[in-house]
């Protein structure tokens, strides 16, 4: 098999593996992108790592030392090892460099040691502390360099609701968010609207109204899949959550202590896309938890040393 010919195999396989995968994804080929994503990051660091490389070995070839070190030269060996070796350091470097903490909205490093005092004395054994991070950059990050990102005076207002802060309580004419904040612990109760823009009350209020979506889903043994619940129920309302576990049981092969893959592929949230938002409820639930557990969290594991699986 000549080398046109192999590589025409490798690509085609490689087109095939990915097919495959994509078809056979559960979340619908979402985790597929992810992956193809950090695959392209791969390239974008061999430039780097190739110009680095150069730069303290100029005059030194991989191929030759390896061309070489074939005909039995120890020392041409040795070079080529201590090459790969480097390359692959600085591979290694600029991908976890890549992968993490630099990632961050800018006022993350800011509001992220309020809240995780807040998660430990509020909400201490929350299965994953990164996703609440990830849940505030999800409530006010329409970019990661956007104003609103990660601040707390950013607002939402539609002619449905109006929504605020690193948590976006929701106030509209059905319900009332902000007051009922204020029920969750003593602490919130002189919470007053002029000084709504706390921060600090605002990630308590998040911590809090999470921590109570989590406990009333115990039946729902894995802490993984009762999160995504959760996360559900803080987007849309627990009662939503309760009646999609409902109408999931009903159907063929649907576990309702499984949000992925099953409970959130059904519901009774409205399908049509909803003016001033282009898409509709049923949709932006749905992000909403995948957003923040899968897309959104793993930089912030990163940051906080937490595994990120």
């Amino acid at each position: 098999m000549n080398s046109t010919i192999r590589f025409v195999m490798f690509w085609l396989l490689a087109v095939f593996v990915i097919a495959w995968y994509y078809f056979t994804d559960p979340d619908g080929g979402q985790d597929t992108i992810i992956r193809l994503q950090w695959l392209a990051w791969m390239f974008v660091i061999s430039g780097p790592v190739y110009l680095l490389r150069r730069a303290f070995f100029d005059k030194v070839r991989s191929k030759e030392a390896y061309d070489e070190a074939m005909k039995g030269n120890i020392a041409a060996g040795l070079v080529f090892l201590g090459l790969a070796i480097f390359a692959g350091l600085l591979f290694f470097a600029f991908a976890i460099r890549a992968a993490g903490a630099s990632e961050l909205p800018d006022r993350a490093r800011q509001y992220i040691p309020i809240l995780i005092q807040e998660q430990q004395a509020y909400w201490p054994d929350v299965p994953l502390v990164s996703s609440l991070p990830a849940q505030v950059e999800q409530e006010t990050c329409p970019s990661l360099t956007h104003s609103k990102c990660w601040n707390p005076r950013a607002e939402l207002k539609t002619s449905r609701e109006y929504g605020f802060g690193l948590g976006q309580l929701t106030v509209t004419d059905r319900f009332d968010n902000f007051a009922e904040a204020r029920k969750l612990d003593s602490s919130l109760r002189d919470w007053a609207w002029e000084d709504r823009y706390d921060a600090r009350r605002q990630l308590r209020t998040m911590v809090l109204m999470d921590r109570g979506h989590y406990r009333s889903l115990r039946q729902v043994p894995d802490p993984f899949e009762r999160l995504a619940m959760a996360f559900s129920a803080y987007n849309g309302g627990l009662g939503g959550v309760l009646t999609d576990r409902r109408l999931c049981s009903s159907v063929p092969d649907c576990d309702p202590n499984r949000w992925f893959g099953h409970v959130e592929r059904h519901s009774t949230k409205a399908k049509a896309a909803v003016a001033g938002y282009g898409k509709s409820f049923f949709e932006i639930n749905r992000e909403y938890v995948r957003n923040i557990l899968i897309v959104r969290r793993p930089k912030y594991a990163a940051y906080l040393g937490e595994d990120s699986e």
